[in-house]
């Protein structure tokens, strides 16, 4: 059935359109960011990707033809996930992910924790409706995360005071999703 501009607005008026910023990370490895509970300071997350997943298409050749057959599941750039954080002004932020990542190896006493990550090390995104904070749409967990590498901070003395951001590399293993309870 052909849709004309008014079908389309009436539609749009009723589902609307989902925004960029809807999105907050909630938490980091064992460190919980969020605003409840005995932690006074947020999380800020300039920027992020939802994590994609996808099937592996498996070939199966039969009398010159390639047959395609779905496999198991990749999650493509979990070795690699970036993400900008905005720096609060104490740098709190900073420095529990340099606690996260210094967590899985240590040079000063050659230990750490670099074991297969456990369910501690997780990450948990929650994308949000439009009612505010607490309308969570859907909690995305990101299983055995680890932070990979945190980037170069910047320092201008001649700046006019732009909000100081850390990129991080965080990597996992695969992710679960479910919808808001």
């Amino acid at each position: 059935m052909a849709q004309n501009i008014t079908d389309f607005y009436t539609k749009v008026q009723t589902h609307d359109f989902a925004r960029q910023f809807q999105f907050r990370l909630n938490q980091l490895a064992d460190t919980n960011f969020g605003e409840t509970g005995n932690n006074p300071y947020l999380i800020y997350v300039e920027t992020a990707t939802l994590p994609g997943r996808a099937i592996n298409n498996i070939q199966v050749p039969f009398m010159g033809l390639n047959f395609n057959v779905p496999g198991t599941a990749s999650y493509p750039g979990s070795d690699a996930w970036s993400v900008t954080f905005r720096c609060d002004q104490n740098y709190n932020i900073l420095t529990k992910l340099e606690d996260v990542q210094r967590n899985v190896f240590n040079e000063q006493t050659s230990t750490g924790n670099y074991n297969i990550a456990r369910s501690p090390n997780n990450i948990k995104l929650e994308l949000l409706g439009k009612g505010g904070s607490e309308d969570v749409l859907r909690t995305y967990t990101l299983w055995g995360a680890y932070v990979v590498s945190i980037g170069d901070l910047s320092y201008n003395i001649g700046d006019n005071g732009t909000i100081q951001t850390v990129p991080v590399t965080l990597a996992y293993q695969y992710w679960t999703a479910a919808n808001k309870a």
